[in-house]
């Protein structure tokens, strides 16, 4: 049973979720004039992230007379906010629930709130001008020091890799060197990293674990330009094919947002899905979800577009400086937790 102070606890935070959602809805709808959009929670692919488990289900129609059905709860409504966009709408939003297994954390939710949004047309360029924005506009609202939400530093990975690494990522991309990453990892001094492991594991550590911890002592931090390897959802930039346009920005080390110039070009998405289903396969020795066709189908609807997946909670919890993301949940998960 609750005593009286986790009920006062819980009534602020429903009470500070309404508003804080509330000036989300204001932001797009009544000052930029974007379309609010729902998309469905039962899905049948939550999308290929390989580092990424989903939750699966079993729709079993004419209550148990029908042949049944497997459905996913999505990681992201990144699938069907592009659909939404494909249908002629220059500008959509959605605040939605996703899910991903497996995550627990100061910082992590199995179910989470994320805010999406894409233009169309439009670039990362111009998403990030929309990011800016809101943080300016939420911050005025919620932050006890809305100063440092203007207070702006920007990185390309190829400059984070060099000055926080030691490492000269560029010419490996240039080079077609990607295996030798963990090599160039073990001579600038991490010696723990496997030597044969993979380029996608060597550059999430050294993400995670180097630059992410550098970005500690900024306030607002852009990090650009992801290699393709990186960025199976973004388009190649034309000046460096071997980048992505693909931006995560940061509050103290934390990561609030992950943006793309959209990949629109439905053959070159289909490929890049199959690559991440071959991965996820070799992962965990289970099949991958089905491709979404109707996804490949929208996006030869499309041309230049952008978008971004920012995590609410996180958002909030960073705007009134919580120490961890239950505290801005009014009923978080938590280890062995039934309820």
């Amino acid at each position: 049973m609750l005593d009286s102070q986790q009920i006062k606890a819980r009534q602020e935070i429903l009470v500070l979720r309404h508003h804080f959602i509330k000036g989300i809805r204001e932001f797009f709808v009544n000052h930029h004039d974007f379309i609010e959009v729902e998309t469905p929670l039962l899905v049948a692919n939550p999308g290929l992230e390989p580092h990424l488990e989903y939750f699966e289900t079993v729709f079993t129609p004419n209550m148990g007379g029908g042949k049944e059905q497997k459905f996913f709860l999505p990681t992201s409504p990144e699938y069907h906010l592009k659909k939404a966009l494909a249908s002629g709408l220059p500008r959509v939003f959605e605040i939605s629930r996703s899910f991903r297994n497996g995550e627990l954390s100061r910082r992590h939710q199995p179910e989470f709130a994320m805010l999406e949004w894409y233009r169309h047309p439009g670039g990362y360029k111009d998403i990030s001008n929309d990011t800016l924005k809101l943080f300016e506009f939420m911050s005025e609202r919620f932050s006890k020091r809305p100063s440092d939400w203007r207070d702006i530093k920007h990185f390309t990975v190829l400059e984070a890799f060099e000055e926080f690494c030691g490492i000269a990522l560029d010419l490996i991309l240039r080079n077609g060197e990607q295996k030798s990453l963990a090599r160039r990892a073990r001579e600038a001094g991490f010696s723990h990293i496997e030597a044969d492991a993979s380029f996608d594991d060597v550059f999430n550590f050294l993400v995670v674990d180097v630059i992410e911890k550098e970005f500690q002592k900024f306030n607002v931090c852009f990090l650009w330009d992801y290699p393709l390897e990186m960025a199976a959802l973004s388009r190649r930039k034309k000046a460096n094919p071997h980048l992505c346009e693909r931006y995560e920005v940061y509050f103290h080390g934390v990561e609030l947002a992950n943006a793309f110039g959209e990949l629109t070009d439905s053959v070159e998405q289909r490929k890049r899905c199959l690559v991440d289903q071959n991965k996820r396969e070799e992962m965990y020795k289970v099949p991958s979800p089905p491709l979404d066709e109707e996804f490949f189908e929208a996006l030869d609807c499309l041309d230049e577009a952008g978008g971004i997946a920012l995590g609410v909670d996180r958002f909030l919890q960073c705007l009134v400086g919580a120490t961890e993301i239950s505290k801005v949940l009014a009923f978080p998960k938590r280890q062995n937790d039934a309820t």
